[in-house]
């Protein structure tokens, strides 16, 4: 086939003519939604690290990794065998404590015979006191009995005191034995290592006859029932999260699939080496199956419109101009995402504007 000259002119103004008309688009009205992007972690709910409280070699484990447990149930058991003679001893001491009670008792039986003698000796007083106003008996009796009745009223002031000190010393004594075991017995405890929730044992982080501190985790354990979202989300974006914001959340494990659910907590403290804020959301519509530790992606909904006048965010420019067919126009923007910005005065939808730029 053979083209004229002209022919060709034609074919070259009609490519020029539909390179110039694609270089307009106009504004779109369809839905937006702005969002807030964040990487997260997935954690079982009440998920903890387990520290024992003293340091031990194990001597054995008491479950294994996948096993349900019941709050308060054991996980390990530490090498005791210093502690449990201390919890012995202390125990003893305790024991020995108590007959202290048989030293009071012995006081107190003193006492108490002083106290009938100085009643005596007061009455035999009085009765020579008598007889000396009758003139009857001699100066030396009567002084002999006032001398009898004194001495019987010191002893009885000196048992007193007797008395009151031995029960102080006794009663300290037993607090401070009943005290000592008290602590040898925590102590022995404590080489008991227990779960503090009712969950799953995710994790075992050490074996049998390794020595752990309470600077080294012993095992992790969850509820593998419940699972949270944990994100970061940086300090200029915070100020628009709130409590009950829906959240999208793409899951690595499940690729091509989203999860709804909420923000339930956001930490009212900036993370001063992220600078970032810690939250946390639970799914609504959750996966079959989750572990602890997945990652994932989490879009946190700020804001929606089911219509909005929307164009492409490369066609907004500097100080919010616009280019269009007409010039240069300055506009107010609204929502925008990633693709797209919403265009709340300055463009209609018949308005053409430049169209970005190919990559």
């Amino acid at each position: 086939m053979k083209f004229t000259h002209l022919g060709y002119l034609s074919i070259l103004l009609l490519g020029v003519g539909c390179k110039e008309k694609s270089q307009y688009i106009t504004p779109e009205s369809k839905p937006i939604i702005e969002s807030v992007y964040a990487s997260a972690t997935i954690n079982a709910a009440e998920q903890y690290t387990v520290y024992p409280a003293i340091s031990g070699r194990i001597i054995s484990f008491s479950t294994q990794e996948g096993n349900n447990i019941l709050a308060g149930g054991l996980i390990a058991h530490l090498d005791n065998t210093s502690s449990a003679l201390n919890a012995a001893t202390a125990k003893e001491a305790s024991d020995l404590s108590q007959l202290g009670e048989k030293q009071i008792q012995e006081v107190a039986a003193q006492l108490a015979t002083a106290m009938e003698q100085a009643k005596l000796d007061s009455i035999n007083l009085k009765r020579q006191q008598n007889l000396w106003a009758q003139q009857i008996g001699s100066l030396t009796q009567l002084e002999a009995k006032k001398m009898a009745a004194s001495a019987s009223k010191n002893a009885v002031k000196a048992l007193q005191s007797k008395l009151s000190l031995v029960q102080k010393q006794v009663r300290f004594s037993q607090i401070q034995a009943k005290n000592n075991e008290g602590t040898a017995q925590k102590t022995l405890s404590e080489y008991d290592v227990k779960s503090d929730i009712s969950g799953e044992v995710f994790q075992l982080l050490a074996e049998k006859g390794e020595w752990v501190s309470p600077q080294k985790p012993l095992a992790i354990i969850g509820n593998s029932k419940d699972f949270l979202v944990h994100m970061e989300v940086d300090e200029v974006d915070i100020a628009k999260i709130a409590i009950g914001q829906t959240v999208v959340v793409s899951l690595d494990a499940y690729k091509g699939k989203s999860f709804k659910g909420h923000v339930s907590r956001i930490t009212p403290i900036m993370n001063a080496k992220t600078q970032s804020f810690e939250i946390e959301a639970v799914f609504d519509e959750k996966p079959n199956k989750l572990y602890p530790g997945l990652s994932a992606e989490v879009n946190i909904v700020i804001a929606e419109k089911t219509s909005a006048l929307l164009i492409p965010v490369a066609c907004l420019g500097k100080d919010n101009v616009v280019a269009t067919e007409d010039g240069d126009v300055v506009v107010k923007p609204g929502l925008r995402n990633l693709e797209y910005v919403e265009i709340l005065e300055g463009l209609t939808p018949t308005s053409k504007i430049v169209a970005p730029k190919a990559k």
